[in-house]
């Protein structure tokens, strides 16, 4: 199918390593603890993915129940664009913006790392949205992965019985707050890296309460972020 398409279109080289990975990939029925999952975390320069930018990418691996954190990533992304004042926030200098590798090198290594691991991040849907904005960018196709967005994980885990009609206070399922109600220490938040770790920490506690219920499978954890 993939070779048909390239037929019509020439996707660049690291592209079409990447989809490799798709062609026996995880099924619904594969047991959670098979499954490799990637943590991701992004910091931009804004919070518009069609006219931000990648500052920089973090990712860390979990298989069978553990954070593998000598199965990490995490670049700079060289961009000509003044951080300013939200250098104290995502903690990026100018210095290690420009010394960074070029958007599309960042994706080849980051799609390398990847493969075809289940994504999980808080609320990973924007971080998805910049990264194949990126990938727009660089003459590549949108992401292939499966996600699980931890933020909406924990309202399901923590509301069980009320699958649609959630209420719940602003904030109350930000990564902050549920980096507290979890014991969770927040040492290097607002960095790639730092919410990475923490994002982990907090899809590990939250995968425990999902395999208690009896939810053994990738399809069955895919269904609480439905």
């Amino acid at each position: 199918m993939f070779n048909f398409l390239f037929r019509w279109k020439k996707y660049p080289e690291f592209w079409q390593e990447y989809l490799r990975h798709f062609d026996h990939s995880w099924s619904k029925k594969t047991p959670i603890e098979e499954v490799r999952f990637v943590v991701v975390d992004t910091e931009t320069t804004g919070l518009d993915p069609s006219k931000d930018k990648l500052l920089s990418i973090a990712a860390a691996a979990v298989v069978n129940r553990q954070l593998l954190l000598e199965d990490s990533f995490e670049c700079y992304v060289a961009q000509h664009v003044n951080t300013g004042g939200n250098a104290p926030v995502h903690g990026i200098l100018q210095k290690e913006m420009e010394q960074g590798l070029t958007e599309a090198e960042a994706l080849r290594q980051f799609l390398a790392f990847c493969k075809d691991a289940v994504i999980v991040g808080h609320h990973i849907g924007f971080d998805k949205a910049m990264l194949n904005q990126a990938l727009k960018n660089a003459g590549a196709g949108k992401l292939k992965n499966k996600f699980v967005d931890t933020a909406r994980l924990a309202v399901r885990v923590e509301h069980p019985f009320e699958r649609y009609n959630v209420v719940y206070l602003p904030g109350e399922f930000g990564l902050d707050a549920l980096s507290k109600r979890f014991n969770i220490p927040d040492q290097e938040r607002h960095t790639a890296a730092g919410d990475v770790y923490i994002t982990a920490i907090l899809f590990l506690k939250l995968l425990a309460r999902v395999q208690k219920r009896g939810n053994r499978t990738l399809g069955e954890l895919l269904s609480y972020d439905g």
